[in-house]
């Protein structure tokens, strides 16, 4: 007899492509609805404009189970008002739905980051590097507002549980222009002001990559050294900003493909059985992945990178390359060159540069030692090659640098 296969069912994802979570629920219950075999999936990207109107021509595009994420809740209200008779609903959300939420949507079910355990997690985090001063910046953005008042509650008592009251903290939610749009509103330097009043040896949990990236802008205009002074931890792992930041941001990844595998489960149960038992429709997804960068001190890979930098800034001039930085740390040149790059987003050769360069502009503007001479105490071979690469970094010769820069006396 052959294996019973389960009906396929037509399955819409509406999600904000605005919000990196959503993107990233949406490739996992494509993943998950691949993997399971369980649905025809048709995709449906909503951005801001989503309305109840074009929800509901969607609806009628026959689908026999939906998962939304990412769409503003008042929007999804409307939508079940005017649909009444519709297949059943999951809802991937950063909150659990309130009463009125779950009566007016229906028998649908949730999947529900456990904020709880992020903030916990993070404070987890920062004791475990020694600290005992803490912050939470936030920003009231959408529904990740409300999350982030979980997770600054949460961040808050665990601190408090595992070092009692001697801790410092402080917290900030900083103004936007509108929703779903995390643009600080900056004109009365309010935040500047916050950032700049925290004592050193901080840890600050961000509710957000992006917001964790202006946070480092601010630190690099008054001078605050990041991870020295303040230590960075973002949420949700958003490669464009925290590999691109300067330094790389560290940052908590929620289980998004979990929450995914948990909402195809849920729809497919759902769509076999409409009278599916009320403990059945509400998962709660906790699991986080920390990914440490540059942010953060005393990580997974903090003393390879700092014993790097240390080697680096001795031994740049000596003419030392990457493989006499690959022997010091004792790690293979790929583990090092990776560490680095998610650390700095540098190469191990950049940082070797760098050092060298600023000796070359230090030498220039202070002393009148012959060109050649600075070329050699610099640790580079040929003054040709320098040359044309103090000319590609600095858009002058080194006569040039010199005469503007050197000393008058």
């Amino acid at each position: 007899m052959g294996r019973k296969v389960r009906k396929k069912g037509r399955i819409g994802i509406v999600i904000n492509t605005a919000v990196k979570p959503s993107r990233d629920i949406l490739l996992g219950v494509m993943d998950s609805i691949h993997s399971a075999n369980c649905g025809k999936p048709l995709l449906f990207h909503a951005g801001s404009a989503t309305s109840p109107a074009n929800l509901k021509a969607f609806v009628e595009a026959g689908l026999d189970g939906m998962i939304f994420c990412g769409v503003r809740l008042d929007i999804l209200m409307e939508f079940a008002r005017i649909v009444p008779v519709r297949p059943p609903v999951v809802i991937c959300t950063y909150v659990p739905l309130t009463e009125e939420e779950r009566y007016v949507l229906g028998h649908g079910g949730e999947v529900v980051l456990d904020n709880e355990s992020i903030g916990a997690q993070a404070a987890d985090f920062f004791i475990g590097h020694g600290l005992r001063n803490f912050a939470f910046l936030g920003a009231n953005v959408f529904r990740e507002r409300v999350a982030g008042e979980i997770r600054c509650d949460a961040f808050r008592r665990r601190l408090e549980e595992r070092l009692g009251t001697n801790v410092t903290f402080s917290k900030c939610v900083v103004g936007v222009v509108a929703d779903n749009e995390d643009f600080w509103e900056l004109g009365n330097g309010d935040t500047e002001k916050w950032i700049t009043s925290l004592p050193h040896s901080c840890g600050v949990l961000v509710n957000g990559d992006r917001e964790a990236v202006n946070l480092l802008s601010i630190c690099r205009r008054y001078g605050i050294k990041v991870p020295d002074d303040l230590e960075v931890l973002g949420i949700n792992n958003s490669h464009g900003f925290c590999e691109q930041a300067r330094p790389a941001i560290s940052s908590l990844c929620p289980d998004l493909a979990r929450c995914a595998k948990e909402a195809v489960d849920m729809l497919s149960a759902l769509i076999a059985n409409p009278d599916l038992p009320a403990k059945r429709r509400k998962v709660m997804v906790g699991t986080c992945k920390l990914v440490e960068r540059g942010s953060t001190s005393n990580g997974e890979y903090g003393h390879v990178v700092a014993r790097a930098r240390e080697y680096i800034i001795k031994n740049a001039c000596g003419g030392i390359d990457v493989s006499d930085v690959v022997r010091t740390v004792k790690v293979s040149r790929r583990l090092l060159e990776k560490r680095v790059r998610e650390a700095t987003g540098q190469s191990v050769l950049d940082m070797i540069q760098k050092v060298r360069l600023e000796s070359v502009c230090r030498l220039l503007s202070t002393t009148s030692l012959p060109i050649a001479d600075v070329t050699t105490r610099s640790g580079y071979e040929l003054t040709s090659n320098l040359g044309r690469l103090f000319r590609r970094t600095f858009g002058m010769s080194m006569r040039e640098y010199r005469l503007q820069h050197g000393s008058k006396t």
